[in-house]
């Protein structure tokens, strides 16, 4: 087709304009992406477990009080984790397409194998049961405490854990902190065990153009129960870069997904950069019918008093304990905590990122929470 000079010049400003708005948007033209608007599935602390996957002399003669704790998860694994596996794909598949992954928090696997082989044979068999039963979403998890205890488990952790997120989020996976896009948002996900270095993750956030930052790390930053110091960076010493850690998350207002606790906790925590968002979610499913014990709720419930939830737990650090809770109060916003186990399915828009609590393998939430944090909480 032949144009005049004056339609030519016509279609060329057309096509420029039109080659501007696609490259930089505008925020309408953003939020009708059909990827801006999905669904996540959130899974805390699984332990996968076999006895297997233990050299059992070793554990006797190295870690003997974890014996029963390894019995228990190898039961639970057997038993409940398949259940929840397959509730959440159900989830899935009645979504129609609206849920684009599994993040799961660290604690995939129990660890405590006694040698690097084991361990490799631990996470494979974590993997293999995972695509088994979701086969068609994309599983990325970040690396807890029990991934990488006893001889060889960190090395196991890079020879098949690095491989599998590489594969899952369709790059290379170099180390154990990493970040991937989804749609217009950022999912960090945070190595608290080895180089937890906050320039890092500074540099992640600050160059990765994001709606919305979801920070996935093992431990919380915020402690919200009765082990209030096994938060991140809990330490006198850590204390100045605590703190600078918080304020990079509220600089970037941050949803931050955490495990650990075994615990169902959601904070809102103020810094002096702006707020951030904390939501803690325990997986370990111990028996098939669960109820939600000690369930408290606002500003009141947070405090010193939380040591008591357990009150048989290292007693000797109570007053220590009591002590970190009572310094975070202040910058607390928000505060609801339960002990149950079970999963969330995180929804997110340009409007709002909400959570449904579910506990154990129920196909009907306890509660839904807003998880966008506020400048004006």
């Amino acid at each position: 087709m032949v144009f005049s000079g004056r339609r030519t010049a016509l279609m060329r400003v057309v096509l420029c304009a039109q080659t501007f708005l696609l490259v930089l948007g505008t925020a309408s033209a953003q939020s009708s992406r059909p990827d801006s608007t999905y669904s996540f599935v959130y899974l805390g602390d699984l332990h996968f477990d076999k006895m297997a996957h233990h050299d059992l002399e070793w554990v006797k003669a190295k870690m003997p009080n974890d014996l029963r704790q390894i019995e228990d998860y190898v039961r639970i694994t057997r038993e409940n984790t398949p259940n929840l596996l397959r509730r959440v794909q159900a989830a899935i598949a009645s979504s129609e397409g609206r849920i684009k992954m599994v993040v799961q928090g660290g604690d995939l696997a129990e660890g405590l194998c006694g040698m690097r082989e084991l361990q490799e044979l631990q996470f494979k068999d974590a993997l293999e049961a995972v695509q088994r039963i979701l086969p068609k979403t994309s599983f990325l998890c970040v690396k807890g405490n029990h991934d990488v205890t006893g001889p060889g488990a960190r090395e196991a952790y890079d020879r098949v854990m690095l491989p599998w997120l590489s594969k899952e989020c369709g790059k290379r996976v170099e180390s154990a902190s990493f970040y991937v896009a989804q749609g217009p948002d950022l999912f960090v996900f945070f190595d608290a065990y080895h180089n937890n270095s906050v320039d890092w993750l500074e540099k992640a956030l600050k160059e990765n153009a994001h709606r919305y930052a979801f920070i996935v790390m093992h431990p919380p930053a915020v402690p919200y129960d009765a082990r209030s110091s096994w938060h991140l960076f809990s330490r006198e010493k850590e204390a100045a870069v605590r703190e600078r850690f918080l304020n990079v998350l509220g600089a970037h207002q941050a949803v931050l997904l955490t495990a650990h606790l075994h615990k169902y906790g959601m904070v809102v925590r103020r810094t002096s950069a702006g707020p951030f968002v904390q939501l803690g979610v325990n997986s370990v499913v111990s028996a098939p019918n669960v109820t939600v014990r000690n369930y408290v709720e606002g500003l009141k419930a947070y405090g010193g008093a939380l040591v008591e939830l357990e009150p048989e737990f290292q007693p000797d650090t109570r007053a220590q304990r009591r002590a970190l809770l009572e310094r975070e109060k202040p910058q607390i916003a928000h505060f609801e905590f339960a002990d149950f186990p079970g999963y969330a399915v995180l929804h997110v828009s340009d409007a709002t990122i909400r959570a449904d609590i579910y506990p154990a393998d129920a196909d009907k939430p306890w509660k839904t929470v807003s998880l966008r944090p506020m400048r004006d909480r």
